[in-house]
């Protein structure tokens, strides 16, 4: 299974920030808790070189990595890293007795919030490991009662992890959502503009893509004559022939009011026209319905908008219910 690391994308530079400031954090308060009355330790122990390595990564972490870009596996590095170092302060700072254990807890708060479900529940067992490890090396450890704890906070951790888990995933779950239907047409089930505008911005400039407009030949007499339900109902028909008439790879859109258009990647001449004529002829196979087209084939996105806006206006000028290609249109 491939390591995907922060579930939402977006999240991705706040998660890498924290998982910084934790580095930070964590270390400071290690290496100046044994000198607070009742801690044991030490400030200046052998692994306090370790300490260090986690504050400059922390610091690092923050100011200096692109965790847009960085790869999924090193924040999982980094968790597991920041897991370690507090098992590493737990036993210079007392082991069983060595408040430090409860900073664990963090990195299952950490992972169960920003992972996907099936990269979070590991960390449950991970962090469950690291506050009974004082039981390989402190022989206090027992009769300190770490395993009464552990009775304790198994079920306590395993509450905190499925609730973070489960809350995170609605949420991802409602966002998804909330993203469809702002770039979906309430009315067609269509892409809207803006989702049309976001595939025309693609990253690789010189892609050359075709733009079909099309729009509703005397739409507001339809309207006259049949009120809004019978607009509507014309809409709806013209999104279902832009359906049929498209490739599983292109994109259908309602810009808005009764225009439409459809983004073919790698289109040619050939193909816009036969698309056009195809859609023309589903138009008019199902009732009074007529629609002017007009297309385009360009590499760059404004241009692509504009001179397929051009070639619409052509056909509409010929008379509608016709097709007009841009090269044609400027001849």
């Amino acid at each position: 299974m491939d390591i995907v690391g922060i579930a939402v994308p977006d999240e991705r530079p706040l998660a890498g920030r924290l998982v910084g400031w934790m580095f930070v954090v964590g270390a400071v308060v290690t290496t100046l808790l044994p000198v607070l009355p009742g801690i044991g330790g030490s400030v200046l122990t052998p692994t306090l070189a370790i300490g260090v390595a986690a504050f400059v990564w922390g610091l690092l972490a923050v100011f200096v990595v692109r965790w847009r870009e960085a790869p999924g596996w090193l924040i999982h590095v980094s968790t597991v890293l920041g897991g370690l170092s507090i098992a590493v302060a737990t036993h210079d700072g007392g082991g069983a007795h060595s408040p430090t254990r409860l900073l664990a807890m963090l990195v299952l708060v950490y992972a169960a919030y920003f992972f996907p479900a099936r990269e979070a529940w590991p960390y449950l067992v991970f962090v469950l490991v690291l506050h009974e490890l004082p039981l390989v090396y402190d022989p206090d450890a027992l009769d300190n009662g770490i395993l009464g704890e552990l009775v304790v906070v198994a079920p306590c951790y395993w509450l905190l992890a499925f609730l973070l888990i489960n809350g995170k995933r609605g949420m991802v779950a409602l966002r998804v959502r909330a993203d469809e239907l702002a770039r979906t047409d309430p009315l067609t089930g269509l892409a809207n503009r803006r989702a049309l505008l976001e595939a025309m911005e693609w990253r690789e400039r010189g892609l050359v893509a075709g733009l079909l407009m099309l729009d509703v030949d005397d739409f507001k007499r339809i309207n006259t004559a049949y009120g809004h339900p019978g607009g509507d109902r014309a809409l709806v028909h013209v999104a279902d022939c832009l359906r049929s008439s498209c490739r599983s790879g292109d994109l259908p859109a309602r810009l808005g009011g009764d225009e439409f258009a459809v983004l073919v990647p790698g289109a040619d001449e050939e193909g816009m026209e036969a698309l056009a004529e195809r859609l023309i002829a589903e138009v008019r196979a199902g009732g009074q319905v007529r629609v002017s087209v007009g297309w385009a084939i360009a590499s760059e996105p404004e241009r692509l908008m504009r001179d397929a806006d051009v070639a619409l206006s052509a056909a509409k000028r010929a008379g509608k219910d016709r097709l007009q290609s841009y090269l044609t249109a400027v001849r």
